[in-house]
């Protein structure tokens, strides 16, 4: 009998087990700020590189070519910091959730920056259309991004959730920002716009502010005033006049080709302002990400002192008795549901302080799952409309913008929510095996 009371496990050391997976995850989270930091810098230099490529190849080369060696440089920089984050970050699993998805996420980005010096040779030969540079570019972006994501989606601190919600979506509007000049510095430069041309411009313009508005329901008030602070020193003006004559394709038949220049100069104000407040994001990330586990640590040591002195105290003499705590939520219309613990082999105190504990942790990783699908929605949502869209572009052998202006256009036509009718889209393919 004792060698069997001996092998009996302890409740304590699961509740000790369950804070250092909080731990566990804090801590990979803090490096994961680090990581999404440089991604941050190394997408921004990779947005300018490919606004100057898009003037240079649509000047035939005339234009910016001493520039985009300057930002090719920034970039390479860039990089090498990202690969240096990614060495902290590295490839242990323990206390990543997620880690498949995450590190395959890593993976495909970390292979696609190889194919960053072959099309640069392509650019500076001037083999490349405009339009091709920018989705070889916006591939490469997009991949990264593809890891900001996938972290956001892994985090289980609904602050932390939230705040890479808001800063995901900040970095995809600033990289559509970014498509944005691109495509308008080609058109510029060329003297004119098509109307395919026309039309990805205002894609690229109600993607932004789609990316945006998430951003804002999730951004803090510091940000959110500094955003408005940002982007208010800006020549919004000038931006909303290129944007119509790129989206009418009325260009001045007098418009000089300087124009090129001057669109990229005040959209890459526009965009330098973005990455202000992503910095500042960045900032206020890792800042609490170390609050949080600092406070973990302080938690977890003080339940452990808390366990030792009852242990100390605990004579063993005390019979065994039966507790029934309410564990039912309010509201649910059920009532408190009594659950019943059995501690058997302690004392009354000890097994009470032990319930205690036990219920107040339970409650608290409770909390904080309630607050986490708030942030979690906006993902999912998401994650529906790209599938939606892909299915789209599969099937009907559409353009990404085509795809989602049928979407809206569906939508608008059965008086819906755009989520609902990606939502319906998805389902039906699942019905039919797509």
């Amino acid at each position: 009998m004792p060698e069997a009371d001996s092998a009996r496990p302890c409740a304590t050391d699961f509740l000790i087990a369950s804070k250092q997976c909080e731990i566990d995850g804090l801590a990979h989270f803090l490096r994961m700020g680090q990581l999404v930091a440089a991604i941050s810098n190394l997408v921004h230099a990779l947005q300018r590189e490919r606004g100057a490529s898009n003037v240079f190849l649509g000047s035939g080369g005339e234009r910016f070519a001493e520039p985009l060696t300057d930002l090719c440089a920034d970039a390479d920089l860039a990089q090498e910091a990202f690969f240096v984050a990614l060495k902290q970050v590295g490839t242990r699993t323990s206390g990543v959730q997620g880690g498949a998805r995450l590190f395959s996420r890593i993976a495909h980005a970390v292979h696609g920056l190889g194919d960053l010096p072959p099309l640069r040779g392509r650019v500076r030969e001037l083999a490349l259309a405009p339009e091709q540079a920018v989705q070889h570019y916006s591939d490469l972006v997009r991949a990264l991004l593809a890891v900001v994501f996938e972290a956001a989606d892994s985090a289980m601190d609904p602050t932390i959730s939230a705040m890479l919600v808001a800063m995901f979506n900040l970095m995809q509007g600033k990289e559509t920002a970014g498509q944005e000049r691109a495509v308008g510095a080609a058109g510029f430069a060329r003297g004119g716009f098509d109307a395919e041309q026309s039309r990805r411009m205002q894609h690229l313009i109600e993607a932004q502010e789609r990316c945006f508005e998430i951003f804002t329901g999730f951004a803090d008030a510091d940000t959110l005033a500094l955003w408005h602070e940002r982007l208010g020193s800006t020549d919004q003006a000038a931006v909303e006049r290129f944007r119509r004559m790129a989206c009418t394709g009325l260009l001045p038949s007098s418009l000089p080709a300087e124009q090129a220049d001057h669109w990229f100069q005040v959209t890459t104000e526009r965009i330098d302002a973005m990455k202000g407040v992503e910095d500042h994001l960045e900032q206020r990330l890792q800042n609490l990400c170390e609050e949080k586990l600092a406070e973990a640590r302080e938690r977890l040591a003080r339940h452990q002192s808390l366990i030792e002195q009852l242990l100390d105290a605990d004579d063993g003499q005390g019979e065994s008795f039966m507790v029934f705590c309410a564990t039912g939520s309010q509201g649910d219309g059920q009532g408190d549901v009594p659950e019943r613990y059995d501690t058997e082999g302690v004392s009354p105190q000890l097994g009470r302080a032990i319930i205690e504990m036990v219920q107040t942790q339970a409650q608290r990783l409770q909390r904080m799952q309630d607050e986490l699908n708030a942030a979690r929605e906006a993902l999912e949502e998401r994650k529906v409309l790209e599938r939606a869209k892909a299915l789209l572009m599969k099937h009907r052998k559409l353009q990404e913008d085509e795809a989602h202006r049928l979407l809206r256009q569906m939508a608008m036509n059965q008086g819906k929510r755009l989520i609902d009718v990606a939502r319906a889209v998805v389902a039906m393919a699942d019905v039919l095996g797509n």
